[in-house]
């Protein structure tokens, strides 16, 4: 243990006598600090508003709009309107398709987003028997760069949402309103869409029995009038007040038609109504010809018949309608006494934009944050805090030397292993610096959140304390080849231990490493002081590092000796290169 001290306190009187050793232990202790803060404070908040929205995307919209219930919507203005109170992306406003998609080429803009000039038409198409689906065109740069792309397919993925929510709300608010309209027209005492509905058709029905009275009346009167006819033209002034009535009754019942045609079966009550325009006009064109022929009853036998056929037509016709009207209102009125009607009256009757908002987000999801870290870069200072310590090491390990040269101050009769302890307190010294400059830095000049600062620090040092260790045994061990495979393992850290992605994402190879590696047992760690303790997970993975201290000490007491040789072989070799140091 004498000789261990002397060893130390050799090197400490080296340094502080030699201002060039000084001056490169300050480096050393500062360079893994600054590479640590700058990777932080560069990952800060990348996906954060501040950020995303100098990501520039063009935006342009040549949507002509459409009509839907006499609502006018053009989902393309409400899109660009919806964007220009939207700061999370870079939004530019192009006058035109061909400009966007030129400046996506042209890489000023990293994507650009067009609604095509069919869109609203496309949208509703679902209500015409040709439907077509609406498309928005996305451009996207994937040149640019590697995490643009992410964050303007976000972008993306909203303006779609938005155009869904604009969409709904659109359809329900027109129902809705066209409803409302109904049921303040109908039964004030009903308050139900469902049963103005009923009132009406039932109304229809009533309206229909009495145009059925009056064809049946007219029926009558053509056959009477027929006979007439048939007998003589002695009976030519019956036939014609007979003719005058019926193109009466006619009149009557075709103003009854007209004002009884949106009701539902519109295209039957459509055919009525010709109907009886077509034989109201057969009716009056058989007025004014029986006067011109001076009331020659027998000419008119064979108008007669005709105008008798087209009201037997007619009344098909209305008979056709009353039992579909007499259908509809069975059907509804089971609809009524189901358990489902009371849900669907009550939509009807909401208001038409609540509606709307509803059913265009019917789902609300409540996040509740576990662990809840407020920044992206406090959650990726752990990985770039442990590559920095890692990072540290290796430059100690490649500048500073691990043998110990005789020297007056140095025992001559020290041991292998009095040297191999001696000569690691100024790597050891060397990195607990890094290890505090990087906690406070990262603590009171960065900011990071941390619920347990002084854990932390621990982590730190102990984590410090096991690479510098492991590092400084491997180069004591191997020499060069030590130094390399401190590097090797770095490579592989940072790419394999789950810094950046979920170790369950990247290829099988390195889930099967990941458990082996250090970087990820001092990365929970730091995790669990930065966002809170679960259990002993702090102290199980400090207690996984604390192997490789063992691991440490059989490279470097054990394995120096049987590669002392091959270590002397290598360094001949690199002098005699005259290149190599």
């Amino acid at each position: 243990m004498k000789n261990i001290f002397k060893i130390i306190r050799a090197d400490l009187r080296h340094i502080k006598t030699n201002v060039i050793a000084l001056c490169v232990i300050i480096g050393l202790t500062v360079i893994p600090a600054l590479y640590s803060w700058f990777n932080i404070l560069s990952n800060w908040d990348p996906y954060g508003q501040a950020s995303t929205s100098r990501i520039k995307v063009a935006v342009v919209s040549v949507d002509k709009g459409t009509s839907l219930e006499g609502t006018e919507l053009n989902v393309g203005d409400t899109i660009i309107d919806s964007l220009k109170t939207n700061n999370t992306i870079g939004w530019q406003f192009v006058a035109s398709s061909d400009e966007a998609i030129e400046g996506v080429y042209s890489g000023e803009y990293y994507a650009a987003l067009v609604v095509p000039e069919n869109f609203s038409k496309n949208l509703i198409s679902f209500l015409s028997d040709s439907m077509e689906h609406p498309q928005l065109k996305y451009y996207c740069n994937q040149k640019a760069n590697a995490i643009a792309p992410k964050i303007t397919d976000k972008a993306k993925t909203a303006v779609q949402q938005q155009v869904n929510q604009t969409f709904i709300d659109t359809i329900v608010s027109t129902i809705a309103g066209t409803g409302d309209s109904v049921i303040k027209d109908a039964d004030k005492e009903t308050g139900s869409l469902m049963d103005a509905v009923i009132n009406r058709l039932t109304s229809a029905r009533t309206t229909l029995s009495t145009y059925d009275v009056i064809l049946n009346s007219m029926l009558a009167i053509t056959d009477l009038t027929s006979s007439i006819s048939s007998s003589s033209n002695s009976a030519a002034p019956q036939v014609y007040t007979q003719l005058q009535l019926q193109q009466k009754q006619l009149i009557t019942l075709q103003a009854l038609v007209n004002g009884n045609s949106s009701e539902s079966l519109n295209e039957l009550s459509s055919a009525l109504s010709n109907q009886m325009s077509q034989i109201q006009s057969i009716m009056g064109s058989l007025t004014e010809l029986y006067s011109d022929m001076n009331m020659d009853v027998a000419d008119l036998s064979a108008a007669i018949k005709l105008t008798s056929g087209s009201l037997t037509q007619t009344k098909e016709l209305l008979s056709d309608l009353e039992t579909k009207l007499d259908n509809a209102i069975d059907t509804l009125n089971t609809i009524t006494e189901q358990d489902t009607y009371g849900l669907l009256s009550e939509m009807l009757n909401a208001d038409a934009n609540t509606l709307g908002d509803f059913l265009s987000a019917p789902v609300n999801i409540t996040t509740e944050q576990v662990y809840a870290v407020k920044s992206y870069g406090t959650s990726a200072s752990p990985f770039y805090t442990i590559l920095a310590l890692w990072f540290g090491g290796l430059i100690l390990v490649a500048i500073m030397h691990t043998p110990v040269h005789p020297a007056p101050d140095i025992p001559a009769d020290a041991k292998r292993y009095e040297k191999f302890f001696g000569r690691y307190f100024i790597f050891f010294a060397v990195g607990q610096l890094q290890a505090l400059l990087i906690t406070l830095g990262n603590l009171f000049y960065i900011g990071i959140q941390c619920y347990h600062p002084f854990l932390y620090w621990v982590a730190c040092a102990f984590s410090s304390f096991v690479f510098t260790f492991f590092m400084y045994s491997l180069t004591v061990a191997f020499g060069n080849i030590g130094e390399a495979l401190g590097i090797v393992l770095l490579v592989i850290q940072v790419a394999g231990s789950g810094g950046t992605f979920p170790i369950e994402v990247l290829p099988n190879a390195y889930q099967i490493i990941y458990r082996f590696l250090l970087f990820p047992y001092s990365m929970d760690a730091l995790r669990e002081c930065i966002a809170g303790m679960y259990r002993y997970d702090y102290i199980k993975n400090l207690a996984f590092l604390s192997i490789y201290i063992v691991v440490s000490l059989i490279i470097g007491l054990f394995l120096q000796k049987p590669f002392e040789k091959l270590n002397h072989m290598i360094e001949r070799s690199k002098e005699k290169s005259g290149v190599m140091l």
